[in-house]
């Protein structure tokens, strides 16, 4: 039942999309990606596991880390249409990722665009936020660029936006899942919202291979608890915001992309991710509640990253990158913490044809050390990997 519900929901988006196009003569397309990861990892625990009764850090399989092959159709594979016309245009996609025999489908973009003036348009729906400029190539772990951990990346949420002449300015739908898991941690406490998320950025181009941005984004939302030895009624605005700047700067073969970003409680606002979605130990990036019980204590972070490379020809690309993000609580009765994350790669991207690409790559994710005030920094390890992603577009 399942597979003919998907199979029916693809062949009724298509119908629509169709008579619409038919309709109003409108132009258009069909599209697809498949993907496929295929690496090798290995994963180093560093001192996550060590204690006074483990000193060696092996983990409960009397193992320093682990190793594992990662093989599997990437959750980014797609299908999808644009629709364009004079004043009009759409777009649906869906994402395509494989469950055993069996698989799943969910929705990544569907979006439509009124242009009611020259260069300017209306955009209502799901789709990529102003904040993302997508830089890095780098394909690991479902083609992740860097996101969220060097280059800036607002994802795709509900919006109403106005885009125009290289400037983007988005209401989008709020990120409360960060703050609504720390409400599920405290007695009665919960989250409000009042207005949307904002997001803003405008793109310069110099020429048509030489640009600059800037961005920045706000999120605010209250907070409410108990205290919880007094039970006294806590209540707190946790305000989020970012702002960075970037350049995609082309010099015949060779580019060079970098980008930096800041953040004050980004992951509240969806522009962190609260474990990095790396590894479960490494610290919070979500604000938390002190001490004493009565406050907020903030996350301030910083994001950097460069992408470099050299396309000799239009079927091969050399690129490497390094991102990096450091995170650091507000003092908290004299305590704070403080994360420095960094990651690499190197890859060469072969195009074996027009729409088929083979891209290996190798890397490494340093996830830093724990560092806490009054306490031995702690080694939080890291992962190395290497294979290629295999795709192939229709």
């Amino acid at each position: 039942m399942k597979k003919l519900a998907v199979a029916a929901l693809i062949v009724a988006i298509a119908v629509v999309f169709t008579a619409i196009a038919a309709g109003a003569n409108n132009e258009w397309d069909l599209y697809g990606s498949v993907r496929m990861a295929t690496y090798w990892t290995s994963q180093d625990y560093g001192d996550l596991y060590k204690s006074n009764a483990n000193p060696s850090g092996d983990d409960v399989f009397g193992r320093s880390g682990v190793q594992n092959l990662q093989w599997y159709l990437q959750g980014n594979s797609r299908i999808g249409a644009t629709v364009e016309g004079d004043k009009l245009e759409a777009r649906f996609e869906l994402g395509v990722s494989s469950d055993g025999s069996g698989g799943n489908v969910s929705s990544r973009r569907l979006y439509g665009v009124w242009h009611f003036n020259e260069g300017w348009g209306l955009k209502v729906g799901k789709d990529y936020t102003p904040i993302t400029f997508f830089l890095s190539s780098q394909v690991f772990d479902s083609d992740n660029g860097l996101e969220f951990v060097g280059n800036a990346y607002g994802a795709r949420y509900g919006q109403i936006a106005v885009e125009g002449k290289g400037f983007k300015f988005a209401a989008i739908t709020p990120s409360p899942t960060a703050l609504d898991n720390l409400a599920g941690t405290v007695p009665d406490a919960t989250t409000e919202s009042k207005i949307p998320k904002f997001e803003a950025s405008y793109q310069f181009d110099f020429t048509d291979a030489m640009s600059v941005h800037a961005f920045g984004g706000w999120q605010y939302y209250n907070l409410y608890w108990l205290q919880p030895v007094s039970a006294a009624r806590q209540e707190e605005n946790v305000s989020s915001y970012t702002f960075g700047v970037g350049a995609d700067l082309n010099f015949g073969p060779f580019f060079v992309k970098p980008q930096v970003s800041y953040y004050a409680n980004g992951a509240v606002a969806g522009w962190l991710n609260t474990n990095l979605g790396l590894n479960s130990s490494l610290p919070q990036q979500t604000p938390f509640i002190n001490a004493t019980g009565n406050s907020i204590v903030d996350i301030k972070s910083l994001m950097a990253m460069l992408a470099v490379g050299f396309m000799p020809t239009d079927s091969l690309r050399l690129e490497a990158g390094i991102g990096y993000l450091g995170s650091k609580s507000e003092e908290d009765q004299g305590v704070d913490f403080n994360n420095n994350y960094l990651e690499y790669y190197l890859q060469t991207a072969f195009s074996l044809a027009p729409g088929v690409y083979v891209v290996p790559e190798i890397g490494y994710r340093d996830y830093g050390e724990l560092k806490v005030t009054g306490k031995a920094d702690e080694d939080l390890g890291g992962l190395f990997y290497f294979g290629a992603k295999w795709e192939i577009n229709f």
